[in-house]
């Protein structure tokens, strides 16, 4: 049985092994626990400014992106904007674009380039410009037509027959029969000259101004031409004689001249008729076809 000792030697092979000093750690060798202190405290002076920036600036920076890589890679694609409660739009259209950039306006009169340039008028396509007339302030811009020049109903004279024929080639004319209707060219006497044609040439007007009268269906040379404006309408002898209270109308023979009114019984005078069925004082009457006592005419 050995004998040890009741407290450890100080020296010896049984003594105890000194502690190895403690290397000190830069900047962090001033901290130290003064006698009577509770805890450690915190020595700052005498630390470079240097040390400061590592430890305060760089060292924290550098820790929070080593942290958020290492998330990344252990969460791939939880880091991506859907997972953070983003939510990505449609891509605008074209058409959207362009209602913007109409819908924005210029932030100033210089942002347009064409803001500071003189406007020019229009272009009027020249199509266009018969139909448009200038016209003075205050005056109306509907085109008014000027009204056809209106004449007083007035007989010209005769028909020139022979002059119309030889006109046409044909050399002269000749009566073929003694009424109205024997007129004939030389050269084709089987065609019935048309007597408003010999009118129109003879007096230089158109058809549409001028109408053949005969006042006298037996006698070839009765023709007359007369000046005129339009057609009022045929003549309706029944309603005339009621209107100018000479009875009811009777036709008495089946050609133009065959009309009368019974009371008194006479004929039918068929100018007056035309004045007074279509309210003119200056018309002027016709038949058409003489063998028809329904081809009564009225002009003016």
């Amino acid at each position: 049985m050995g004998w040890y000792p009741s407290a450890q030697p100080a020296a010896g092979p049984f003594a105890e092994p000194a502690a190895p000093p403690r290397r000190g750690v830069p900047g962090l060798s001033r901290l130290a626990k003064p006698a009577g202190a509770a805890g450690w405290t915190r020595v700052w002076r005498g630390r470079s400014t240097l040390m400061n920036a590592l430890l305060f600036g760089v060292a924290p920076v550098t820790l929070a992106a080593v942290i958020v890589a290492a998330f990344l890679i252990v969460s791939p694609g939880k880091g991506s904007a859907s997972s953070l409660g983003f939510k990505a739009g449609p891509a605008p259209g074209t058409q959207q674009l362009t209602a913007s950039a109409m819908a924005t306006p210029s932030q100033s009169p210089s942002a347009s380039p064409s803001a500071h340039k003189k406007k020019h008028p229009r272009a009027t396509p020249s199509g266009s410009l018969g139909a448009k007339t200038a016209t003075r302030p205050g005056t109306s811009t509907k085109a008014t037509l000027k009204p056809a020049h209106k004449v007083t109903p007035h007989n010209l004279g005769l028909p020139n027959f022979a002059g119309y024929c030889q006109h046409i080639g044909h050399r002269t004319a000749e009566l073929v029969a003694s009424n109205a209707y024997g007129w004939r060219c030389t050269l084709n006497p089987s065609i019935v000259l048309k007597t408003v044609s010999v009118c129109a040439w003879t007096y230089h007007l158109s058809t549409s101004r001028v109408i053949d009268v005969s006042t006298n269906y037996s006698d070839p040379n009765a023709w007359q031409c007369w000046r005129i404006n339009r057609d009022l309408g045929t003549l309706d002898v029944a309603r005339y004689c009621v209107a100018a209270g000479h009875g009811t109308s009777k036709l008495v023979a089946n050609n133009a001249y065959g009309w009368q009114c019974t009371s008194p019984a006479a004929a039918v005078d068929t100018t007056a008729a035309c004045n007074l069925l279509y309210h003119v004082t200056d018309a002027v009457s016709r038949f058409a076809v003489f063998s028809s006592p329904y081809s009564w005419q009225c002009w003016n």
